[in-house]
């Protein structure tokens, strides 16, 4: 089945600028809300991503996953850039513009 990964990264303030990323790749098993979620994107074993909500399409044979928000500890756009083009070089996209 594919699934595909999608987390909001935000500003302190998220009116200020937001972004989500998106990852997909092939699996057996599905992830289940509560699931840990381990990806090399994220730099520290205590930073804690969970699955948060599910939504499977058996008709298309794909499993969308929520994952935990990250809030970025700052109220500047080039931030947001900044992460986006850093978790790019982990597999990782953005399709949507920052706002």
């Amino acid at each position: 089945m594919k699934i595909k990964l999608s987390q909001m990264i935000q500003l302190e303030d998220f009116r200020k600028g937001s972004i989500s990323i998106n990852k997909t790749f092939d699996s057996n098993i599905l992830p289940r809300i509560g699931d840990r979620i381990l990806d090399s994107v994220w730099k520290y074993d205590d930073q804690e991503i969970f699955v948060e909500t599910v939504e499977i399409n058996y008709q298309d044979n794909e499993c969308y996953i929520g994952l935990t928000k990250i809030t970025l500890n700052t109220l500047e756009k080039h931030s947001l850039k900044d992460y986006k083009d850093m978790t790019a070089l982990h597999g990782w996209e953005c399709a949507s513009p920052i706002w």
